[in-house]
């Protein structure tokens, strides 16, 4: 017994003197695929290991979120952890358990926050070489229980609107409902997710109901089939008597829907076909200006609205919900400009990652003032940033403010056409705007003519109100493409039921009322 324990014992230690042994001049790094979740106040293990496996204590590791390279989590250096510089919020939660020895530099990170949330860079380097590698860390919170409510329908005929509203959930959950029967109620519903102050997830929806089809409805919101929260209610169609109680009950339903984020979302999702973000404080001429509403008639008609919906969006958009920031950022790609411009007036510098007008007295032209991808898009995801407003400075000072432009993307036939054409969906373009006059605003859909060519955006006070940095996130394979402040990590806005047999090109214009740059980040 004691002849096989030390037979063991000297195959550990010459397997760990091989290890050490070869160390390679050059190596990369091995980690997990996809999101990492685990529970809020546990312990969480960042893998992260060397190919091929050797001893690491003789190299650096260096543990950093996103792009804080000079502010790590963990340094490991000289064969020990550094206790500076670190970030402070990390210190004595952080370890390397994974074994130096054994080529294993992953990261324990205890009582996980929800300001942990985010992408972990493990960075590995020696005398001669270096490698980084990414894990994204997710928190999951069991928001709370579904509040569900009745209205009556617009038009009667026994119908009413059910409202189910849960707030406090990382990441996205989904939203189900069901009948008495237990089957899943997907027609004539909608379900819209928002961001709150902590970066939790509050998630709605509405559905218009006949109560005679069953005895009572469910709302189920769920990170899991383990991990869930559920209401139950009566959908009993409202009656004199019941409805005399009514006049505070109703009120206060309706105030709820009112303060809420969710009523601009849902009032414009139902004029637009579209999701977007809409606040409560806008930005103008350097002042902020607080407003209690965007548009109080449709806040009057709120009850109506809700009530009107039905089958008729498709069933794509109901089942495409925006990503988070963190989710989108993943995919980002290095985008280069087409070096051509059809535009005359347009300049693309020498790294094809800028876009300037050579004037700034908007002359007569009849080509379109904008500038393409090289490169098509017809399949998976794709992610760019386009520094949209500089910081201040000398440089700002000599150019200028920027006056206007547009970003966004546009079909194959669309690029192909000469003439100047409105900027919509229809004529394959579906673009994020800016004129200082106008402020934001988005190509209209083309089945809404009232709209006009543009649907005006007020920017979220998440967002400052002001952008910087657009990111856009295009999403082929369900057809969407959504708009982010990249500086406040906040969603703006999404299109969906993007239309092309042949794919997309990035679109860019810097318009003609400036010379000052867009820049591909």
């Amino acid at each position: 017994m004691h002849s096989g324990l030390w037979l063991r014992l000297m195959t550990l230690t010459a397997l760990t003197v091989r290890m050490a042994a070869q160390s390679p001049a050059v190596f990369t790094l091995k980690v997990p695929h996809g999101l990492i979740l685990t529970a809020l106040n546990s312990s969480v293990s960042l893998a992260c290991e060397l190919s091929p496996l050797f001893n690491a204590e003789s190299l650096e590791v260096r543990w950093y979120q996103s792009d804080d390279l000079n502010k790590p989590a963990l340094l490991y250096k000289d064969h020990k952890i550094q206790e500076a510089p670190v970030d402070p919020r990390y210190r004595g939660r952080v370890s390397l358990t994974g074994g130096l020895e054994r080529g294993n530099v992953s990261l324990t990170l205890e009582r996980v926050t929800l300001e942990d949330r985010g992408e972990y860079v493990c960075h590995v380097s020696s005398a001669q070489w270096y490698e980084k590698a990414s894990v994204f860390l997710t928190v999951k919170v069991l928001g709370g229980t579904p509040v569900v409510s009745v209205a009556e329908a617009r038009g009667g005929g026994g119908q009413v609107n059910v409202t189910c509203l849960s707030e406090g959930w990382s990441p996205q959950p989904k939203l189900t409902w069901r009948n008495k029967e237990g089957t899943e109620i997907r027609n004539g519903l909608e379900v819209l997710n928002t961001p709150d102050p902590q970066g939790l997830v509050r998630i709605s929806s509405w559905l218009l109901y006949s109560p005679s089809d069953t005895d009572w409805l469910s709302c189920t919101v769920s990170l899991s089939e383990e991990e869930k929260k559920e209401s139950r209610i009566l959908p009993k169609a409202p009656t004199v008597g019941h409805w005399s109680l009514g006049p505070f009950i109703t009120t206060l339903i309706i105030l709820l829907l009112v303060v809420s984020t969710v009523i601009g979302l849902f009032i414009w999702n139902k004029k637009t076909g579209f999701v977007r973000f809409s606040t409560l404080k806008k930005k103008a001429n350097g002042n902020d200006k607080t407003e209690s509403t965007e548009r109080p008639e449709e806040e009057k008609a709120l009850a109506e609205e809700s009530g009107s919906q039905t089958a008729k969006e498709t069933t794509t958009q109901k089942e495409c919900v925006p990503k988070e920031w963190g989710e989108v950022k993943r995919f980002k790609v290095d985008i280069t400009l087409d070096p051509k411009p059809g535009n005359p007036y347009l300049h693309v510098s020498p790294n094809r990652k800028k876009v300037y007008s050579k004037t700034s007295k908007e002359p007569k032209v009849s080509t379109a003032p904008h500038v393409l991808s090289e490169d098509k898009f017809s399949s998976g995801q794709i992610y760019w940033e386009v520094v949209v407003r500089r910081n201040g400075g000398i440089l700002d000072s000599l150019l200028g403010e920027k006056q206007s432009w547009y970003v966004g993307v546009a079909t194959d036939t669309a690029t192909r056409t000469t003439e100047v054409v409105p900027l919509t969906p229809q004529n394959g373009f579906w673009v994020f705007k800016y004129e200082k006059e106008k402020g934001y605003c988005v190509s209209a859909d083309p089945q809404m003519p009232e709209s006009g060519n543009e649907i005006p955006l007020i920017l979220s006070e998440i967002s400052a109100g002001i952008l910087t940095t657009l990111g856009v996130f295009l999403d082929c394979d369900t057809h969407m493409l959504s708009f982010y402040d990249a500086d406040s990590k906040v969603h703006l806005y999404s299109f969906f039921n993007l239309v092309s047999s042949k794919g997309f090109f990035a679109v860019l214009s810097p318009c003609l009322r400036d010379t000052c740059p867009l820049t591909v980040k």
